[in-house]
């Protein structure tokens, strides 16, 4: 291992790029990157490669690099100039129910046996305590152990002193690290944690900084100059949710600041060329939503799941968001998720009765899509002529307000972006009161609100004259609700343009359009502007427009 001296500083750079960026893959990574990957290390003059994770077991098909055996290090063949570390998990070692020391007998030989020289051991607060035994088995093996604090800024400044002075007379672990796992710290709260761990750590500090932020290389710069000793970083910063510290970023830095031995030309091929055609599929990085869940101490695999998503659009994700940070999120869960994405459950008694208020007339919806814009000229025309109750689908300043005769919005972040706007309409506003959020009830006080309910079920469709149960709260079906529980004579619909055929939202929106057909009394649906849906379809331009509806 290499470690330079400068200005009474050391530094020694971990590139875990296979362990931190294998989420993406399900660490199945190509052997033809996986040689130019080592290449490039050597090259640069890394001085440990995370490998990946040593799994003991897993659910479906995980590529090489979840498990990392010792046969297949040795089949890729690693550059001898490279130290080799693994990450356990020490929850699933705790788990285990043959109990910690089988666990790591079954996957730890000894180390002259292994070409693994270092053990990484990811720790949460709450298992620290069982960590002891973990390290020591490591310890005993031969192995350098390294223990990696996550999520250290849920921890109090107390209760770290606490477990720094345990683990400092363990005797057993190397370097202690501390995980930034939710992106959401500065260079002030940085150096803080380096000099909280450094009054009663003697040994070295590591610094695994994520990018949610986009501040993730200037925080473990910061910890450089606060004392910290060893920073890890990602090819093109490929890591969960955002990522972390650019390798080649890394690189420049500390070339640039003294530290010779490095070279950051040997990674900027591969991250400029193979990881570039990665990032295009896989999308990690710093952006607003990550930028919200370091904020609100979210777990960044909740917003990794939403964006490699298509069912999830810009106003689920934020609502989402909105609904995570009200709970408990710091560690991950697909039911929470689930029920987040959902939004709140609602219920579809509201205050108001939609009863008769069309009393036989024409209704027109004008939802949010770009037919809206495209034939409003068209629109305004056909509305001055014939004279249909209109119901806009949320605030679109494209059409003007005089145009509307009510405006319709479910969705509860919809609800809190506009809410400011309405009590300027002087116009109705049909809302789940149910559904709002708190931030903005005095707002709704002071609008024309009128409270139809909504209750968000899965596989659901229902009206009723004060209310509907929907599989998911999209706008145009609790218009059409509205529109059918208030004995509209016809139900024309424009800027409903759809999704593409395999987006989720789409199959979602055709799944609820099917129940909505064969719901008695069901009125006929109309698009008068181009869609993708499953309805019957009439040009806006078409004079006879009237009788085919």
């Amino acid at each position: 291992m290499s470690i330079v001296q400068n200005n009474k500083r050391s530094v020694t750079v971990l590139d875990c790029t296979f362990r931190d960026g294998g989420y993406y893959l399900n660490w199945d990574f190509d052997e033809s990157l996986v040689a130019k990957y080592l290449h490039a290390m050597v090259g640069s003059g890394v001085d440990i490669v995370e490998i990946g994770f040593r799994f003991l077991s897993t659910n479906g098909f995980l590529g090489a690099f979840a498990f990392s055996t010792d046969e297949y290090l040795r089949e890729i063949k690693i550059p001898k100039e490279l130290s080799v570390a693994v990450m356990v998990n020490a929850s699933e070692l705790i788990d285990f129910e043959e109990g910690v020391e089988r666990a790591v007998e079954l996957l730890f030989a000894q180390k002259e046996d292994s070409p693994v020289d270092i053990v990484r051991i990811a720790v949460n607060v709450d298992d620290i305590d069982k960590c002891y035994e973990i390290s020591e088995k490591i310890h005993q093996l031969g192995y350098r152990v390294f223990l990696n604090i996550m999520k250290i800024d849920l921890i109090e400044e107390s209760q770290l002193n606490h477990f720094v002075k345990k683990i400092q007379s363990w005797s057993t672990v190397e370097v202690l690290y501390f995980a930034d796992s939710f992106g959401s710290m500065n260079p002030v709260s940085v150096r803080n944690i380096v000099n909280s761990i450094r009054k009663y750590w003697d040994g070295e500090i590591g610094i695994h900084a994520h990018n949610n932020k986009g501040i993730a290389l200037i925080n473990s710069l910061e910890a450089l100059d606060a004392g910290a000793g060893y920073i890890d970083a990602t090819v093109s910063g490929m890591g969960r949710g955002a990522g972390n510290v650019k390798i080649e970023d890394l690189l420049i830095e500390l070339v640039e600041r003294g530290f010779s031995n490095y070279s950051y030309d040997a990674v900027l091929l591969i991250a400029l060329r193979d990881f570039k055609l990665l990032h295009e599929k896989y999308r990690w990085g710093s952006s607003i939503y990550y930028y919200l869940a370091a904020i609100h101490k979210i777990h960044p695999t909740y917003v990794q799941n939403m964006i490699s998503d298509d069912r999830y659009g810009v106003d689920q994700i934020l609502s989402t968001i909105d609904s995570l940070k009200l709970s408990k999120a710091s560690s991950f869960s697909k039911e929470s998720l689930d029920m987040a994405a959902n939004g709140m459950i609602g219920d579809e008694n509201g205050e108001w009765s939609s009863r008769d208020w069309f009393s036989g007339r024409t209704v027109l919806i004008l939802s949010s899509g770009p037919g809206v814009v495209k034939y409003i000229e068209q629109l305004k025309r056909y509305i001055k002529k014939h004279k249909p109750m209109v119901l806009c689908i949320n605030l679109n300043e494209s059409v003007p307000i005089d145009m509307v005769d009510a405006f319709v919005a479910c969705h509860e972040i919809r609800i809190l972006i506009e809410s400011s706007l309405y009590p300027k309409l002087n116009k109705p506003i049909i809302l789940p009161v149910s559904r709002s959020p708190k931030d903005v009830q005095g707002l709704l006080q002071q609008s024309s609100v009128l409270d139809y309910g909504l209750r968000v079920e899965e596989g659901s469709f229902l009206y009723t004259d004060k209310g509907c149960i929907l599989s998911a709260p999209f706008a145009l079906m609790y218009a059409i609700s509205i529109a059918n529980s208030g004995q509209a004579k016809n139900i024309l619909i424009a800027g409903a343009d759809g999704y593409l055929s395999h987006d989720s939202r789409q199959l979602k929106m055709i799944d609820m359009l099917k129940k909505y057909k064969v719901t008695s009394e069901a009125i006929p649906l109309t698009a008068i502007t181009p869609t993708t849906y499953p309805i019957n379809s009439v040009s806006l331009f078409d004079k006879n427009l009237d009788q085919k509806i």
